[in-house]
């Protein structure tokens, strides 16, 4: 028998960066939010504290949806057959609460001890006067 859930203003449909962005506003307003969300519940102090975890996240795909119990569709037109997504490609849809958020920093959520060492290197290296004036590292473009 089908559950009755008391009815509420707005229901999302994801509950992560966009969507949780969305809701805090609703609920600011006054309005009543409920999220719904595909996946567990996923924190930094049970499930992020790894060693950049490569094979777990990247090759493994241990957030995503698993494309061989569920899958979703795309079309490429509007009046196109809407077409199973058979293995990942540049949309990788994620698989529990955070979305975007998780699904994209879950590799590198924490920095190494070189990442705050980049200026002092070109310094050392380079010189500073090859550093732009005025120009912070990350103001860089790719050369």
């Amino acid at each position: 028998m089908a559950q009755q859930n008391k009815k509420v203003d707005v229901v999302t449909v994801g509950a992560g960066l966009v969507a949780g962005i969305a809701a805090y506003h609703l609920t600011q307003a006054g309005l009543e939010v409920v999220s719904l969300e595909q996946g567990p519940w996923l924190t930094t102090e049970n499930d992020f504290t790894h060693d950049h975890d490569e094979l777990r996240y990247n090759q493994r795909r241990e957030l995503m949806v698993d494309l061989s119990r569920e899958t979703w569709t795309w079309r490429p037109a509007p009046k196109d057959t809407a077409l199973p997504m058979r293995q990942y490609g540049s949309f990788n849809p994620h698989q529990g609460v955070g979305g975007a958020a998780i699904h994209w920093a879950a590799q590198n959520w924490r920095f190494f001890p070189s990442d705050f060492e980049y200026r002092s290197h070109h310094i050392q290296r380079y010189g500073e006067d090859k550093l732009p004036q005025g120009n912070r590292i990350r103001d860089w473009g790719i050369t």
